[in-house]
Protein backbone atom coordinates (compact mmCIF):
# COMPACT_ATOMS: atom_id res chain seq x y z
CA UNK A 1 0.00 0.00 0.00
CA UNK A 2 1.13 3.21 -0.84
CA UNK A 3 0.52 6.07 2.44
CA UNK A 4 2.45 9.49 3.29
CA UNK A 5 4.40 8.54 5.95
CA UNK A 6 4.59 12.24 6.76
CA UNK A 7 0.90 12.55 7.36
CA UNK A 8 -0.20 8.83 8.00
CA UNK A 9 -2.85 8.94 5.04
CA UNK A 10 -3.17 6.66 2.49
CA UNK A 11 -3.03 8.71 -0.91
CA UNK A 12 -3.94 5.98 -3.49
CA UNK A 13 -4.73 2.14 -2.68
CA UNK A 14 -1.47 1.23 -4.92
CA UNK A 15 0.77 2.39 -7.51
CA UNK A 16 -1.09 -0.37 -9.80
CA UNK A 17 -4.38 0.62 -8.80
CA UNK A 18 -3.67 3.97 -9.75
CA UNK A 19 -2.29 3.10 -13.14
CA UNK A 20 -5.41 0.71 -13.80
CA UNK A 21 -7.57 3.96 -13.43
CA UNK A 22 -5.61 6.03 -15.61
CA UNK A 23 -5.07 3.05 -18.55
CA UNK A 24 -9.44 2.68 -17.76
CA UNK A 25 -9.58 6.59 -18.69
CA UNK A 26 -7.24 6.11 -21.82
CA UNK A 27 -9.20 3.12 -23.30
CA UNK A 28 -12.52 4.52 -22.52
CA UNK A 29 -11.47 7.86 -24.16
CA UNK A 30 -9.89 5.89 -26.99
CA UNK A 31 -13.55 3.66 -27.44
CA UNK A 32 -15.58 7.16 -27.37
CA UNK A 33 -13.08 8.36 -30.26
CA UNK A 34 -13.50 5.26 -32.37
CA UNK A 35 -17.09 4.47 -31.72
CA UNK A 36 -19.10 7.75 -30.75
CA UNK A 37 -22.00 6.29 -29.15
CA UNK A 38 -24.21 4.79 -32.06
CA UNK A 39 -21.75 5.35 -35.01
CA UNK A 40 -18.65 4.05 -36.19
CA UNK A 41 -17.23 7.03 -38.01
CA UNK A 42 -14.86 9.13 -35.53
CA UNK A 43 -16.66 12.44 -37.55
CA UNK A 44 -20.18 11.79 -36.01
CA UNK A 45 -18.20 12.78 -32.71
CA UNK A 46 -18.58 16.66 -32.13
CA UNK A 47 -15.54 18.42 -32.30
CA UNK A 48 -16.04 19.46 -28.82
CA UNK A 49 -16.02 15.45 -27.54
CA UNK A 50 -12.90 14.69 -29.42
CA UNK A 51 -10.95 17.66 -27.69
CA UNK A 52 -11.87 16.63 -24.53
CA UNK A 53 -11.18 12.99 -24.88
CA UNK A 54 -7.90 13.91 -26.24
CA UNK A 55 -7.27 16.09 -23.53
CA UNK A 56 -8.32 12.96 -20.79
CA UNK A 57 -6.21 11.20 -22.76
CA UNK A 58 -2.92 13.11 -22.96
CA UNK A 59 -3.50 13.68 -18.81
CA UNK A 60 -3.45 10.11 -18.74
CA UNK A 61 -0.41 8.77 -20.63
CA UNK A 62 1.55 11.90 -18.58
CA UNK A 63 0.13 11.07 -15.32
CA UNK A 64 1.00 7.02 -16.69
CA UNK A 65 4.55 7.96 -17.27
CA UNK A 66 5.40 10.16 -14.29
CA UNK A 67 3.77 7.35 -11.92
CA UNK A 68 5.81 4.34 -13.92
CA UNK A 69 9.43 6.97 -13.18
CA UNK A 70 8.05 7.31 -9.51
CA UNK A 71 7.01 3.76 -8.99
CA UNK A 72 6.52 3.33 -5.41
CA UNK A 73 6.99 7.09 -4.19
CA UNK A 74 4.42 8.71 -5.89
CA UNK A 75 2.84 9.41 -2.12
CA UNK A 76 6.06 11.59 -1.51
CA UNK A 77 7.35 15.45 -2.84
CA UNK A 78 5.68 17.24 -5.24
CA UNK A 79 3.81 14.69 -7.17
CA UNK A 80 2.23 13.82 -3.76
CA UNK A 81 1.13 17.44 -3.31
CA UNK A 82 0.07 17.85 -6.94
CA UNK A 83 -2.21 14.79 -7.00
CA UNK A 84 -5.27 16.10 -5.58
CA UNK A 85 -5.34 18.94 -8.36
CA UNK A 86 -4.62 16.37 -11.14
CA UNK A 87 -7.84 14.14 -9.36
CA UNK A 88 -9.94 17.21 -10.07
CA UNK A 89 -8.61 18.00 -13.45
CA UNK A 90 -9.78 14.06 -14.23
CA UNK A 91 -13.45 14.85 -12.56
CA UNK A 92 -13.92 18.10 -14.25
CA UNK A 93 -12.55 17.12 -18.17
CA UNK A 94 -15.27 13.47 -17.39
CA UNK A 95 -17.99 16.15 -16.26
CA UNK A 96 -17.73 18.70 -19.36
CA UNK A 97 -17.51 15.24 -21.69
CA UNK A 98 -20.50 14.33 -19.81
CA UNK A 99 -22.42 17.18 -20.14
CA UNK A 100 -21.41 17.84 -23.59
CA UNK A 101 -22.94 14.83 -24.69
CA UNK A 102 -26.23 15.36 -23.24
CA UNK A 103 -26.51 18.56 -25.27
CA UNK A 104 -25.77 16.85 -28.27
CA UNK A 105 -27.75 13.91 -28.16
CA UNK A 106 -30.56 15.06 -25.60
CA UNK A 107 -30.53 11.79 -23.65
CA UNK A 108 -30.20 12.30 -19.84
CA UNK A 109 -30.31 8.68 -19.37
CA UNK A 110 -26.69 8.58 -21.15
CA UNK A 111 -24.89 11.09 -18.98
CA UNK A 112 -25.85 8.74 -15.81
CA UNK A 113 -24.23 5.72 -17.64
CA UNK A 114 -21.38 7.65 -18.14
CA UNK A 115 -21.06 9.01 -14.49
CA UNK A 116 -21.32 5.70 -13.30
CA UNK A 117 -19.37 3.56 -15.36
CA UNK A 118 -16.26 6.33 -14.76
CA UNK A 119 -17.41 6.31 -10.99
CA UNK A 120 -16.86 2.40 -10.49
CA UNK A 121 -12.88 2.55 -11.31
CA UNK A 122 -12.49 5.75 -9.52
CA UNK A 123 -14.19 4.03 -6.12
CA UNK A 124 -12.32 1.32 -6.55
CA UNK A 125 -8.94 3.25 -6.84
CA UNK A 126 -9.52 6.20 -4.31
CA UNK A 127 -11.77 3.86 -1.82
CA UNK A 128 -8.83 4.09 1.01
CA UNK A 129 -8.64 8.43 0.77
CA UNK A 130 -12.19 9.66 0.29
CA UNK A 131 -10.53 13.36 -0.20
CA UNK A 132 -9.30 11.69 -3.73
CA UNK A 133 -13.09 10.14 -4.40
CA UNK A 134 -15.03 13.62 -2.91
CA UNK A 135 -12.72 15.35 -5.22
CA UNK A 136 -12.54 13.31 -8.10
CA UNK A 137 -16.56 12.72 -7.64
CA UNK A 138 -17.91 15.98 -7.16
CA UNK A 139 -17.85 17.66 -10.17
CA UNK A 140 -19.49 14.39 -11.55
CA UNK A 141 -22.74 14.22 -9.23
CA UNK A 142 -22.96 18.33 -10.04
CA UNK A 143 -23.11 17.35 -13.51
CA UNK A 144 -25.48 14.67 -13.15
CA UNK A 145 -27.69 16.95 -10.46
CA UNK A 146 -27.25 19.14 -13.15
CA UNK A 147 -28.66 17.54 -16.49
CA UNK A 148 -31.39 16.04 -14.23
CA UNK A 149 -33.06 19.03 -13.25
CA UNK A 150 -32.18 21.87 -15.53
CA UNK A 151 -31.74 19.87 -19.12
CA UNK A 152 -35.04 18.15 -19.25
CA UNK A 153 -38.79 19.16 -20.81
CA UNK A 154 -40.32 17.09 -18.00
CA UNK A 155 -39.27 16.57 -14.79
CA UNK A 156 -38.84 13.02 -14.19
CA UNK A 157 -38.60 12.00 -10.42
CA UNK A 158 -37.89 8.74 -11.43
CA UNK A 159 -34.74 9.23 -12.99
CA UNK A 160 -33.53 11.67 -10.07
CA UNK A 161 -34.43 8.62 -7.52
CA UNK A 162 -32.60 5.76 -10.24
CA UNK A 163 -29.74 8.38 -10.02
CA UNK A 164 -29.38 9.05 -6.39
CA UNK A 165 -29.50 4.83 -6.05
CA UNK A 166 -27.23 4.42 -8.29
CA UNK A 167 -24.36 6.94 -6.75
CA UNK A 168 -26.06 5.08 -3.02
CA UNK A 169 -24.38 2.12 -4.25
CA UNK A 170 -21.38 3.34 -5.65
CA UNK A 171 -20.57 5.39 -2.52
CA UNK A 172 -21.46 2.63 -0.08
CA UNK A 173 -19.19 0.05 -1.87
CA UNK A 174 -16.57 2.29 -0.70
CA UNK A 175 -16.64 1.27 2.46
CA UNK A 176 -17.35 -2.00 2.29
CA UNK A 177 -13.90 -2.16 0.37
CA UNK A 178 -11.91 0.57 3.25
CA UNK A 179 -13.63 -2.12 5.74
CA UNK A 180 -12.07 -5.17 3.68
CA UNK A 181 -8.68 -3.37 3.50
CA UNK A 182 -8.66 -2.16 7.40
CA UNK A 183 -9.55 -5.69 8.38
CA UNK A 184 -6.74 -7.12 6.12
CA UNK A 185 -3.81 -4.40 7.68
CA UNK A 186 -4.98 -5.56 11.24
CA UNK A 187 -4.90 -9.20 9.70
CA UNK A 188 -1.38 -8.25 8.69
CA UNK A 189 -0.47 -6.59 11.98
CA UNK A 190 -1.40 -9.64 14.32
CA UNK A 191 0.27 -11.94 11.55
CA UNK A 192 3.79 -9.69 11.89
CA UNK A 193 3.34 -9.70 15.74
CA UNK A 194 3.20 -13.41 16.10
CA UNK A 195 6.11 -13.89 13.51
CA UNK A 196 8.01 -11.62 15.66
CA UNK A 197 7.21 -13.48 18.56
CA UNK A 198 7.70 -16.82 17.09
CA UNK A 199 11.56 -15.22 16.38
CA UNK A 200 12.06 -13.91 19.83
CA UNK A 201 11.06 -17.55 21.46
CA UNK A 202 13.24 -19.14 18.25
CA UNK A 203 16.28 -17.04 19.16
CA UNK A 204 16.13 -15.50 22.41
CA UNK A 205 15.98 -16.68 25.66
CA UNK A 206 12.96 -16.14 27.71
CA UNK A 207 14.09 -15.31 30.77
CA UNK A 208 17.41 -13.29 30.46
CA UNK A 209 16.59 -11.73 26.76
CA UNK A 210 20.00 -13.46 25.61
CA UNK A 211 20.51 -15.70 22.60
CA UNK A 212 19.82 -19.44 23.36
CA UNK A 213 21.93 -22.19 23.16
CA UNK A 214 19.75 -23.11 19.44
CA UNK A 215 20.54 -19.64 17.68
CA UNK A 216 24.46 -19.97 18.62
CA UNK A 217 25.09 -22.45 16.12
CA UNK A 218 23.84 -19.87 13.12
CA UNK A 219 26.26 -17.32 15.09
CA UNK A 220 29.12 -19.89 14.92
CA UNK A 221 28.81 -20.50 11.41
CA UNK A 222 28.33 -16.59 10.71
CA UNK A 223 31.84 -16.01 12.73
CA UNK A 224 33.55 -18.46 10.81
CA UNK A 225 32.50 -17.37 7.33
CA UNK A 226 33.90 -14.08 8.50
CA UNK A 227 36.96 -14.82 9.48
CA UNK A 228 38.11 -16.66 5.82
CA UNK A 229 40.72 -13.92 4.33
CA UNK A 230 41.30 -12.38 7.50
CA UNK A 231 43.49 -11.90 10.33
CA UNK A 232 41.36 -11.71 13.21
CA UNK A 233 40.62 -14.65 15.42
CA UNK A 234 37.55 -16.22 17.07
CA UNK A 235 37.22 -16.79 20.33
CA UNK A 236 34.94 -18.90 23.22
CA UNK A 237 34.14 -17.58 26.66
CA UNK A 238 32.20 -19.83 28.54
CA UNK A 239 31.46 -18.84 32.28
CA UNK A 240 29.29 -20.46 35.04
CA UNK A 241 27.98 -18.52 38.13
CA UNK A 242 30.22 -19.88 41.23
CA UNK A 243 27.85 -22.01 43.80
CA UNK A 244 24.63 -21.27 42.05
CA UNK A 245 23.03 -24.13 43.79
CA UNK A 246 24.00 -23.17 46.84
CA UNK A 247 22.33 -19.94 45.93
CA UNK A 248 18.94 -21.34 45.03
CA UNK A 249 19.05 -23.49 48.17
CA UNK A 250 19.32 -20.08 50.75
CA UNK A 251 17.17 -17.26 48.25
CA UNK A 252 15.03 -19.38 46.52
CA UNK A 253 14.33 -20.00 42.85
CA UNK A 254 12.69 -16.64 42.03
CA UNK A 255 15.56 -14.82 43.75
CA UNK A 256 17.94 -17.22 41.35
CA UNK A 257 15.84 -16.41 38.56
CA UNK A 258 16.63 -12.26 38.87
CA UNK A 259 20.21 -12.66 39.52
CA UNK A 260 20.47 -14.88 36.25
CA UNK A 261 18.36 -11.55 34.60
CA UNK A 262 21.38 -9.28 36.63
CA UNK A 263 24.16 -11.44 35.36
CA UNK A 264 23.07 -11.26 32.01
CA UNK A 265 22.66 -7.50 31.96
CA UNK A 266 26.35 -7.38 33.19
CA UNK A 267 27.82 -9.37 30.48
CA UNK A 268 25.73 -7.66 27.35
CA UNK A 269 27.27 -3.97 29.00
CA UNK A 270 30.72 -5.39 28.84
CA UNK A 271 30.78 -6.70 25.07
CA UNK A 272 31.12 -4.84 22.18
CA UNK A 273 28.18 -4.31 19.98
CA UNK A 274 30.29 -5.03 16.61
CA UNK A 275 31.63 -8.57 17.22
CA UNK A 276 30.95 -10.44 20.59
CA UNK A 277 27.72 -12.11 21.26
CA UNK A 278 26.21 -13.43 24.41
CA UNK A 279 24.13 -16.72 24.98
CA UNK A 280 22.42 -18.57 27.90
CA UNK A 281 23.92 -22.06 27.80
CA UNK A 282 21.76 -23.50 29.75
CA UNK A 283 21.27 -23.43 33.39
CA UNK A 284 23.64 -20.69 35.26
CA UNK A 285 26.30 -21.20 32.13
CA UNK A 286 26.99 -18.17 29.53
CA UNK A 287 29.01 -18.37 26.38
CA UNK A 288 30.56 -15.09 24.48
CA UNK A 289 31.69 -15.54 21.09
CA UNK A 290 34.01 -13.18 19.76
CA UNK A 291 36.14 -11.98 16.61
CA UNK A 292 39.45 -10.20 18.15
CA UNK A 293 43.08 -9.67 17.11
CA UNK A 294 44.63 -11.32 19.84
CA UNK A 295 43.47 -13.03 23.31
CA UNK A 296 44.68 -9.82 25.00
CA UNK A 297 41.29 -8.10 23.80
CA UNK A 298 39.59 -11.48 25.30
CA UNK A 299 40.73 -10.98 27.62
CA UNK A 300 40.03 -7.18 28.61
CA UNK A 301 36.28 -8.79 27.87
CA UNK A 302 36.25 -11.41 30.07
CA UNK A 303 37.91 -8.77 33.01
CA UNK A 304 35.06 -6.17 32.30
CA UNK A 305 32.70 -8.73 32.84
CA UNK A 306 34.21 -9.68 36.21
CA UNK A 307 34.21 -6.04 37.28
CA UNK A 308 30.78 -5.67 36.10
CA UNK A 309 29.49 -8.72 38.17
CA UNK A 310 31.33 -7.43 40.94
CA UNK A 311 29.86 -3.75 40.85
CA UNK A 312 26.27 -5.75 40.68
CA UNK A 313 26.95 -6.23 44.75
CA UNK A 314 24.75 -9.50 44.28
CA UNK A 315 24.39 -11.13 47.79
CA UNK A 316 25.70 -14.65 48.10
CA UNK A 317 26.12 -15.77 51.87
CA UNK A 318 26.26 -19.38 50.35
CA UNK A 319 29.39 -19.13 48.09
CA UNK A 320 32.69 -20.28 49.62
CA UNK A 321 34.68 -17.39 48.28
CA UNK A 322 32.88 -14.33 48.36
CA UNK A 323 30.16 -12.31 50.24
CA UNK A 324 28.98 -11.56 47.01
CA UNK A 325 28.30 -13.43 43.89
CA UNK A 326 31.34 -14.09 41.34
CA UNK A 327 31.83 -15.64 38.22
CA UNK A 328 34.34 -18.44 36.80
CA UNK A 329 35.47 -17.79 33.24
CA UNK A 330 37.33 -20.14 30.59
CA UNK A 331 38.45 -19.56 26.99
CA UNK A 332 39.15 -21.18 23.83
CA UNK A 333 40.51 -20.01 20.20
CA UNK A 334 39.00 -21.48 17.50
CA UNK A 335 41.57 -23.20 15.08
CA UNK A 336 40.80 -24.26 11.19
CA UNK A 337 38.20 -27.19 11.34
CA UNK A 338 37.08 -27.01 14.26
CA UNK A 339 33.43 -27.97 15.24
CA UNK A 340 31.44 -26.04 17.40
CA UNK A 341 31.06 -28.89 19.80
CA UNK A 342 35.31 -28.96 19.77
CA UNK A 343 35.29 -24.96 20.85
CA UNK A 344 32.90 -25.34 23.61
CA UNK A 345 34.47 -28.90 25.10
CA UNK A 346 37.98 -26.80 24.73
CA UNK A 347 36.38 -24.33 26.58
CA UNK A 348 34.79 -26.00 28.86
CA UNK A 349 37.78 -27.61 29.64
CA UNK A 350 39.56 -24.25 30.86
CA UNK A 351 36.45 -22.99 32.75
CA UNK A 352 36.51 -26.82 34.70
CA UNK A 353 40.58 -25.58 35.62
CA UNK A 354 39.41 -22.06 36.85
CA UNK A 355 36.84 -23.64 38.74
CA UNK A 356 40.07 -26.03 40.40
CA UNK A 357 42.45 -23.09 40.93
CA UNK A 358 40.01 -21.32 43.08
CA UNK A 359 36.93 -20.03 41.10
CA UNK A 360 36.64 -16.29 40.53
CA UNK A 361 39.31 -16.28 37.59
CA UNK A 362 39.64 -16.56 33.92
CA UNK A 363 42.28 -19.43 32.84
CA UNK A 364 42.90 -19.99 29.14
Amino acid sequence: MDINHSTGESVITSTKGYMWFLSLNIIFCAWLLLRGTHRSDVEDLPLMLQILCGCIITLSLINLLITVKLKKNINDGFYHKLLPFVVLAFGLLWSVLFLNFTLYYQNPLITLMLTVTVLLPATITFYISGRLLLIFSAPLVICLLYVEFFLQDKFSVAQVVGAVIMLMVIYSARYILLEWYQRVQRSEYEKNILIKKLVQQAHYDALTGLFNRLSMTSFFEECVSALAGNKKKLFMIVMDIDFFKQYNDMYGHVAGDKCLIKVSQCIEKSLRKDSDSAFRFGGEEFVVLTVCDDISQVKAISHRIQQNIAHAHIPHKGSRISSVLTISQGIAQWQEGMTLEALVEKADQQLYKAKEQGRNRVNY
